[in-house]
């Protein structure tokens, strides 16, 4: 489910449409054929009673912006784990994966937000096939969801964007009230925290719209707002309207496209194909770095330490520099601090840094004394925020005593 939860909240409650409480129902309203999508859609009959799809079929040489479907068959989830932080992703298969989101009728996820509109995507011999249930009827929902869940249990993998927080709770809990069992994926991989580790240096939001925009090269048009989506929906319940309700299910199928796509953007940058911003191999730099796999993290961030950009390349040197103290290449980590202290002689990290290095590495007590002393006067300056911990000025100064000491034994005083 994309994003604007905190405005889509507000605006429905300042309509009416959203109640405080967490009990509340829809309407019930007369059920109704819906008959949006000639040809496309199909009532099924369940043990629970009856239930509506809709099927869309996409041949994979399709586009999404600038990404063709078929482009699935070549993701590898080895590729995928590094940006979700989960090793058990190396075992998912992107081309067997099931596409998940959904529509709802509030934000709370509580018991009294109810599901109306779950949309599917899944990749079958040569095409992606889009199928979406549509709750016609509140006394459908065990149905609907019975039939959904039936489809459900034949994937081990399920791909969402936002799915962790929202998604899959919400169906869990849907499933739980209507007597089902609920359905857990073996593996989960959620598009939304990848995407921030990827593309949130580079881009700052991460909203499925912007990636949309700025990354996969696809602009809606006409689409509904996601704050709207509610009241369309307790409109179809109350007057029978559907005119807006087919907006509703374009902008559920576009989501789910979206998610492909994005899915084959998060698999490529992940495995350095392709890439053109110095920002994202800062990105995947602090990535491999915090999986331990430093090789790659000093590979990716060596990539950028001279891009032109002077911010990222002085963020790059110091979490480089960070690196090489962690491996004990202490030559390679002193050259580094001594490097930012040229280009950026304001950054108190580095002058702590060289300074216990020449303090406990070499033994140089005038060079430790003398960068002691200059981060000292510039904290006292208020170049610098007030810092914590050994930046903070107790520590400079204790910092500074302890090395007067040393050096006055080093003397023979």
């Amino acid at each position: 489910m994309s994003g604007e939860i905190r405005s889509r909240l507000q605006r429905l409650r300042s309509t009416g449409e959203l109640h405080g409480s967490s009990s509340a129902k829809p309407p019930q309203p007369v059920l109704r054929r819906a008959f949006l999508f000639p040809g496309e859609e199909r009532i099924e009959e369940t043990a629970a009673g009856s239930c509506y799809l809709r099927e869309l079929r996409f041949p994979l040489h399709k586009y999404h912006g600038n990404t063709p479907l078929g482009k699935l068959l070549d993701c590898r989830g080895s590729a995928l784990a590094l940006p979700a932080k989960d090793q058990s992703l190396t075992a998912l298969n992107p081309s067997r994966s099931l596409f998940l989101d959904i529509e709802t009728t509030g934000l709370s996820g509580g018991t009294g937000t109810w599901i109306f509109l779950i949309g599917l995507g899944w990749v079958a011999q040569d095409e992606f096939i889009l199928r979406q249930y549509f709750l016609r009827h509140p006394r459908e929902e065990k149905a609907m969801l019975a039939h959904f869940t039936g489809l459900m249990e034949k994937y081990t993998d399920v791909v969402t964007f936002n799915g962790r927080v929202f998604d899959l709770p919400l169906i869990a809990t849907r499933q739980i009230l209507t007597g089902l069992i609920p359905t857990k994926p073996e593996r989960h991989l959620d598009l939304l925290p990848c995407s921030r580790r990827l593309w949130k240096e580079r881009l700052g939001s991460c909203s499925l719209r912007f990636l949309e925009e700025n990354l996969l090269g696809f602009q809606r048009h006409d689409d509904i707002p996601g704050w709207e989506i509610p009241s369309v929906y307790f409109n179809y319940l109350r007057r029978g309207e559907t005119a807006r309700l087919r907006s509703v299910f374009h902008h559920n199928v576009l989501d789910i496209l979206s998610m492909a796509a994005l899915l084959t953007r998060v698999a490529e940058t992940a495995a350095e194909k392709e890439l053109e911003y110095p920002a994202d191999y800062y990105s995947l730099g602090k990535l491999y770095s915090e999986a331990g796999e430093t090789e790659s993290a000093i590979r990716c961030l060596g990539r950028i330490i001279s891009c032109g950009d002077r911010k990222l390349e002085h963020t790059a040197l110091l979490q480089l520099s960070l690196i090489y103290k962690r491996l004990q290449r202490w030559t390679e980590a002193a050259a580094l601090w001594r490097k930012l202290l040229e280009r950026q002689p304001h950054d108190l990290t580095a002058y702590i840094e060289l300074a216990k290095y020449y303090e406990h590495k070499t033994g140089e007590y005038e060079k430790a004394f003398a960068l002691t002393s200059q981060a000292l006067q510039r904290t006292r300056r208020r170049n610098f925020a007030p810092a914590a911990g050994e930046l903070s000025l107790p520590a400079l100064q204790h910092r500074l005593s302890r090395l007067q000491r040393k050096l006055k034994v080093s003397q023979g005083e």
